[in-house]
């Protein structure tokens, strides 16, 4: 690919632009002592190319070897996880030799880089000035690190420059590295925002990590694009004065849609920002979509309008966003069609200012915890419905006509209606989400469903997804959930898979632990029917326990058992991980899924453990 777009006719384009560029200043009644002083500031005199392709490369070998060494990384846990899994089969409750960590540098690097915030403690907690102005929050460590590294190598391509050259020259080689750079970085940064991103799955990085990455490319790209533009800007009017900048812009379609793309670019900056980004989310996302197509357009009539070397990365570019909508619309037709009809919708209104929202499939999918989908609501959002809105699949009941037609082609033996082999995966034709009321098609869901009969009503809409879920909790013999408010939907789907394991033999896991903080008991009643089918299922008692602290209690508390207790106030997370780390059996993994704050608490109070025995840390979270 990068010898194919060096080779990219570079020599008969530099000629067609000049010859082009000169016969039409000469008819615009330009003199020839203006094409001269104008040489730096059209075509590609002037311009390092050999330098360009250089740090394209030096770049692309760059994202290379990332992501072949994050692959490495997961293939060893990946492998090391499976190994873990597979020797405690015979004797799940004999674990202890997984208990300890094998190295002193792994942990250490683990505490200390991958699952440390940037200073302090704070990591997921927003910066709020307001209730409604949202500075969004700080990266981790690791991701500090990369992202220091990543905006160092590209100030360093910029200012690495032919400075024996005259000023102009100089000038002109830079407009064409800041140019090459915007247009390579264009790739990631449009890559990065992909939902059907295939680095997801196969690297196992979350969408939220990428999404972050996604940020800082756009941002690189916007900077590297607004000095391409000063550094022609200066050359023609140094050269030629103002008028000549007017005349560009006016005469020349590719400087003048060269400028579109710029401004779109810098709008498409403004508008990110993090306040303005939050607080009005779904507005941001369609202006948002609506400046990426026409900055896209303005770049690519202005590379193609002289067949620049860059002009293939836009083909890539519009292949892979192409091919990621064409994704997308696959899955809603999976999910959402059948026949004329599309899927069924039911909202109940809940406590504690949610809904509860009940989706019917049209065909079958295989639930696994940790998934996330997006809802698409046509019917309560006319002026916007193409809107989609990311939720955490709560629950996924198994369809027993499915089930039950898939067994029987496969004649597998059952006992009473069960099959004998319960860690195969079961088809589900129904999942569920928990959304808390906040502003714009939650809200709306929330009180349309209050003042409905029975607080419930009845609508259609599509589903794509879903996503995630590549978090295999199996192979560790103790499992410790956390979730705040709403976070417990997704912990609820990992409860049901290894309280479901345990009895089946087919995970490590023996001790289960799930700490849900909520601010009044009525938040409880949000997943009630789950839990309970869960504390009925076979084996329970003997490796799942519960603790419910209710952060703003109105009454006293009642203690449902010595397995399911509820507590007032917030829980001491310190003391609750050491006690836990004391008696734990095999690996151990500590899981968080709420607001920022209380997943930094969380980080917090795990970090020390992780050198003290072999324990792994998991966030889910969604910072959009």
């Amino acid at each position: 690919m990068l010898s194919y777009i060096r080779s990219w006719r570079a020599e008969s384009d530099s000629t067609a632009a000049s010859s082009q560029l000169t016969k039409r200043h000469f008819l615009t009644g330009w003199d020839t002592d203006d094409i001269e002083a104008l040489r730096y500031s059209f075509g590609l005199t002037g311009v390092d190319q050999d330098g360009n392709f250089l740090w394209v490369d030096v770049f692309a070998f760059m994202l290379l070897f990332v992501a072949l060494s994050t692959l490495a990384l997961h293939i060893c846990n990946m492998c090391w996880r499976q190994m873990r899994h597979l020797s405690v089969m015979g004797q799940p409750s004999r674990q202890a030799y997984w208990k300890h960590n094998k190295s002193n540098w792994w942990p250490w690097i683990n505490r200390h880089i991958l699952a440390a915030p940037l200073w302090n403690k704070r990591h997921n907690k927003s910066f709020q000035l307001s209730s409604a102005i949202d500075n969004g929050t700080l990266p981790g460590r690791w991701h500090t690190i990369i992202l220091v590294i990543y905006v160092s190598l590209n100030i360093a391509w910029c200012c690495i420059l032919p400075y024996d050259e005259e000023h102009a020259s100089v000038i002109a080689a830079l407009r064409g590295r800041t140019g090459t750079l915007a247009a390579l970085n264009l790739i990631p940064t449009i890559l990065f925002a992909l939902r059907n991103n295939p680095l997801i799955p196969l690297l196992q990085v979350s969408y939220d990590d990428f999404n972050l990455f996604h940020r800082w490319a756009a941002r690189i790209t916007i900077a590297e694009a607004i000095v391409h533009t000063i550094a022609w800007i200066f050359n023609t009017a140094n050269g030629g004065g103002w008028k000549h900048v007017v005349a560009g812009i006016r005469d020349e379609s590719s400087y003048g849609w060269g400028m579109v793309s710029t401004v779109s670019f810098v709008f498409l900056g403004i508008q990110a920002w993090s306040p303005i980004r939050h607080a009005f989310y779904e507005t941001f996302l369609n202006i948002h979509r609506l400046m990426v197509v026409i900055a896209l357009v303005g770049l690519y009539i202005h590379l193609a309008q002289h067949m620049l070397p860059q002009l293939p990365w836009m083909w890539l570019i519009i292949i892979m966003w192409a091919a990621e909508y064409a994704m997308r619309m696959l899955r809603v037709w999976y999910n959402s069609f059948g026949g004329l009809r599309f899927s069924r919708m039911t909202v109940e209104a809940m406590p504690g200012e949610a809904v509860r929202v009940t989706v019917d499939l049209k065909r079958p999918w295989y639930p696994r915890p940790g998934c996330h989908a997006h809802i698409y609501m046509p019917s309560q959002n006319p002026l916007l419905p193409w809107t989609s809105h990311p939720f955490s699949i709560a629950w996924s009941p198994i369809d027993d006509s499915s089930s039950s037609k898939e067994m029987s082609r496969l004649t597998l033996p059952t006992i009473e209606g069960q099959p004998l082999a319960p860690h195969k995966p079961r088809p589900s034709k129904q999942i569920s989400f928990i959304c808390r009321a906040r502003t714009g098609l939650t809200r709306k869901l929330y009180e349309k469903a209050a003042v409905s009969t029975h607080e419930t009503f009845n609508t259609w809409g599509l589903i794509e997804g879903p996503y995630g879920g590549h978090h295999s909790l199996d192979s560790y013999g103790t499992v410790v959930l956390f979730a705040g408010g709403v976070g417990i939907t997704h912990q609820v789907m990992y409860l049901k898979h290894l309280v479901a394991g345990f009895e089946a033999s087919t995970t490590a896991t023996q001790r289960i632990l799930l700490v849900w903080t909520v601010p009044e008991s009525e938040c409880l009643e949000w997943v009630r029917p789950w839990m309970d089918e869960i504390l009925r299922m076979k084996g329970r008692k003997k490796c799942l326990r519960v603790m419910l602290f209710i952060t703003r209690p109105k009454k006293k508390l009642d203690t449902q058992s010595e397995t399911v207790k509820m507590y007032p106030g917030r829980p001491q997370l310190k003391s609750l991980l050491e006690d836990e780390v004391r008696n734990r059996v095999g690996a151990m993994a500590v899981t968080v899924c709420g607001s920022g704050g209380f997943a930094d608490d969380v980080r917090a109070a795990t970090r020390p453990l992780l050198e003290v025995g072999s324990v792994d840390f998991v966030e889910e979270s969604f910072t959009y």
